[in-house]
């Protein structure tokens, strides 16, 4: 008789990968967060620094983020505090129909703070738009269903 499966201690948050691009490529990206900077500012009434390093996320079927929060919030600890805004630029299309450049699945859900725990806003992923929430909002990204999911993320901080 083989021994019993163990169960990780914790369980599993996160599921996806980062890919490695090149400086001249985290250069052009960052050039696009910080062009968005005075009207994310306007818009959340929030004087914004800098932005962090951006991560370009490769989901594939399966993978997913828990329900979490990036930051400005009295539960973190790590620099992640200082995080006042998140950003996620969608680089292609969920959509529900098969397509060799889409994905299923794969939501990025925001959670409801102040309308009750259940309100859950499955955010539209158009390629090349930016969606932008403060970063002590609860959201996920769903499971992936089909094909893969690429987006760059990055937080801007406060000024």
């Amino acid at each position: 008789m083989g021994a019993p499966e163990q169960k990780p201690a914790w369980p599993e948050v996160r599921k996806t990968r980062r890919a490695e691009i090149s400086p001249a490529t985290e250069a052009r990206v960052n050039v696009l967060f910080t062009g968005q900077k005075v009207a994310l500012e306007r818009h959340f009434g929030l004087a914004l620094g800098c932005t962090e390093k951006p991560q370009f996320l490769h989901y594939r079927e399966g993978d997913f983020f828990v329900p979490h929060q990036d930051g400005n919030t009295p539960l973190i600890h790590d620099e992640s505090r200082f995080r006042k805004v998140s950003a996620v630029i969608f680089l292609n299309a969920r959509c529900d129909d098969p397509s060799p450049t889409s994905y299923a699945g794969g939501s990025l859900v925001l959670h409801g703070h102040y309308s009750g725990p259940d309100l859950r806003i499955a955010m539209p992923a158009l390629p090349g738009s930016l969606v932008a929430f403060r970063s002590e909002t609860t959201h996920e990204v769903t499971p992936v269903t089909r094909g893969e999911r690429f987006t760059i993320v990055s937080w801007y901080r406060g000024a």
